[in-house]
């Protein structure tokens, strides 16, 4: 009886155990690292966030720009957007915010304060109702730190949001960018496309000489039959 006793008080107390284990992670978020840089993480059970980025060449925002799919270049901008939504049945306050930009990107526009030294964009959100979602546009542009000789540079942008209770989501955006062929010197001057090559006539440049001598033949012939009158 005694040893009955034993082994229901273990079982009931690893199943307790595991019940907690199994709630903590999924309260906190479980992270996976991806290709490029940063995490994708499971969201919270009351706020998600999503991350999209702009398509260069239709203008619409998807999930990730993949080694497939349009590029962008040194010195265009790249708009992203933010978007995040409470799936609670309560009001949440106090949102705060964080857009981390990859490397390679500067910072043109959005919402909050960017930090030049951590490359952080935080901003913050008063009030967000149940089933309410609210959208933030940024704005950052390539610059021409990209690696030489490399024909394209994935890089990943991550925004975090954290509740006032501690709940957090987050969500990444991967893009390309692609290096273009440059259209000046060092010195500044333009580099202009090769000359063509002209073709020689068809008789070959030996012939020339010959087609000069046939105006003074027809003229002789000219001559000659003058003469003959």
């Amino acid at each position: 009886m005694k040893l009955h006793s034993k082994l229901g008080i273990i079982t009931i107390t690893s199943f307790l155990s595991l019940l907690f284990f199994s709630s903590t992670v999924l309260a906190n978020g479980s992270c996976q690292p991806i290709y490029g840089g940063g995490e994708t993480c499971i969201q919270s059970s009351n706020i998600v966030l999503n991350k999209t980025v702009m398509n260069p060449q239709t203008g619409s925002f998807v999930d990730n720009l993949g080694l497939n799919d349009p590029k962008y270049s040194p010195g265009q901008e790249v708009t992203f957007q933010i978007n995040v939504t409470n799936t609670g049945n309560s009001s949440l306050s106090n949102i705060n915010v964080t857009d981390i930009f990859p490397q390679f990107i500067d910072f043109v526009s959005g919402p909050g304060n960017f930090n030049q030294t951590t490359r952080n964009l935080s901003f913050s959100i008063d009030t967000l109702s149940p089933n309410q979602t609210k959208t933030f546009t940024i704005v950052g542009m390539v610059n021409s730190n990209i690696p030489q000789n490399t024909n394209t540079t994935c890089v990943v942008n991550q925004a975090v949001a954290v509740t006032q209770n501690g709940n957090e989501a987050q969500d990444n955006a991967q893009f390309c960018i692609a290096e273009t062929a440059p259209t000046t010197t060092k010195g500044g001057l333009p580099i202009l496309p090769p000359s063509q090559v002209r073709t020689t006539p068809p008789t070959g440049p030996e012939e020339l000489p010959l087609l000069a001598l046939i105006p003074t033949g027809f003229l002789g012939w000219l001559l000659r039959k003058k003469s003959t009158r």
